[in-house]
């Protein structure tokens, strides 16, 4: 996200936070798939919640550039959901490792 490049901030929001809260997360395998899991503590799921949905919202709007008539969205809300809790992963992780 825009602005927190230089800072502890993924998505928005203390990178502490969103990783406090992905260890609250787990995946369940599941003959349609993977169900994810997770029962958050109530001073870090607003947190988690909006840094989702900010990262949601930015997938949506690169999907709004790939709509036509011929394909139609790209992709389903669940999947941009999914897509944005990986996104979410892969930015806590790169903030660890810098």
């Amino acid at each position: 996200m825009a602005g927190d490049e230089g800072s502890d901030l993924v998505a928005g929001e203390p990178r502490a936070d969103l990783v406090r809260a992905l260890s609250y997360v787990s995946t369940e395998d599941t003959p349609d798939g993977y169900i994810v899991n997770g029962d958050l503590p109530p001073d870090i799921a607003p947190a988690f919640i909006r840094a989702i949905m900010r990262i949601e919202a930015e997938l949506l709007l690169n999907d709004a550039e790939l709509v036509t008539v011929e394909h139609g969205e790209p992709r389903t809300p669940e999947e941009r959901r999914t897509d944005a809790l990986i996104a979410l992963l892969l930015r806590v992780d790169d903030r660890l490792v810098r």
